[in-house]
């Protein structure tokens, strides 16, 4: 699978990942259940980065980060008002 294909599906697996798991507070749980959830869809998509695992976790925590910064100003904002 090309490098863009892979990085396309990872960010649509953080995306799904946040979604699943969004409620009000926790947010270092959710995080956590979200890493799991997106390397577990890597798994059963046979999507391999050649990097670390610590590393991965590492990149997978910050996109979470970004995509809930933008999910709160944008996404979550919306349905409340």
């Amino acid at each position: 699978m090309e490098l863009l294909k892979i990085l396309l599906n990872i960010k649509n697996f953080i995306e799904i990942a946040v979604i699943v798991v969004e409620h009000p507070g926790d947010g270092p749980a959710k995080k956590e259940r979200a890493i799991k959830i997106v390397k577990e869809l890597m798994k059963i998509n046979d999507i391999h980065l050649p990097v670390p695992d610590q590393i991965l976790e590492m990149i997978l925590g910050f996109a979470i980060d970004d995509f809930v910064g933008w999910a709160n100003e944008k996404l979550w904002r919306n349905q409340n008002g």
